[in-house]
């Protein structure tokens, strides 16, 4: 027995659903198995512990199919298979997508209160077809693109632009109504210092280089990246 909503899918809303139900019959004990209706249960973890390889795998390829299924069908998959664990994580997530090394899409959450794997199908999806930077990725292109999952932890506000590590740390921006992110490996990639990587997320925001040094508000967070290539 199980049970679906369209609210379950990467662009449901859940508060106007339709429902789904699925019924098995078997030979047997007598007696209903309702388990598969319950939501996980147990407490969230303050820290989210590192992902085991299985929970890994289950996020790349959950994010691969969201894209493949849309692409080829407008439909979405519900994102509940996987290891249960992940639907007791709250917390941000981004989804990259690369062609030969280079980037082809990439749109995530920095902070998220719900459960993982949802997250990860829904800005699966918005990196493929969303990204502004690029035109709606094609299904001709799909097997060329590699998958690379990102998953934060909270931003914290840091007194001093000096306290910013490249490499180790992905840093959020904001003044005057603006506000960029890059994640932690976009300096190691880019070959960029303190200085340049933040200048660059003033530009990215739509600001001046320098405008961290005038008052703006950086916080910093730390990401676990993985891609398809590391799982495998």
């Amino acid at each position: 027995m199980s049970y679906a909503n369209s609210g379950d899918v990467a662009v449901g809303d859940p508060a106007r659903v339709v429902g789904y139900g699925a019924v098995a019959f078997s030979a047997g004990r007598a007696g209903s198995d309702v388990s598969s209706l319950r939501p996980p249960t147990g407490a969230v973890a303050a820290v989210s512990p590192a992902l085991s390889a299985d929970e890994k795998r289950a996020l790349v390829r959950l994010a691969r199919d969201t894209i493949a299924r849309y692409l080829e069908t407008e439909t979405l998959p519900l994102p509940r298979d996987g290891p249960a664990s992940l639907h007791q994580r709250r917390q941000g997530a981004f989804v990259t997508l690369r062609v030969r090394g280079q980037l082809r899409g990439c749109i995530g959450r920095i902070v998220h209160d719900g459960p993982l794997p949802p997250l990860v199908s829904r800005v699966a999806l918005e990196a493929a077809i969303n990204d502004p930077r690029f035109p709606a990725l094609r299904a001709k292109e799909l097997p060329g693109v590699e998958v690379e999952v990102s998953l934060l932890s909270a931003p914290r506000d840091i007194a001093s632009p000096a306290l910013v590590q490249p490499g180790r740390d992905g840093v959020v921006l904001r003044q005057d109504g603006r506000s960029a992110v890059f994640l932690p490996q976009v300096a190691t990639e880019q070959g960029w210092g303190r200085d340049e990587l933040l200048d660059q997320l003033c530009r990215k925001a739509g600001l001046s280089a320098g405008c961290w040094a005038r008052g703006a508000r950086l916080s910093t967070f730390q990401a676990e990246v993985f891609s398809e290539r590391d799982v495998r």
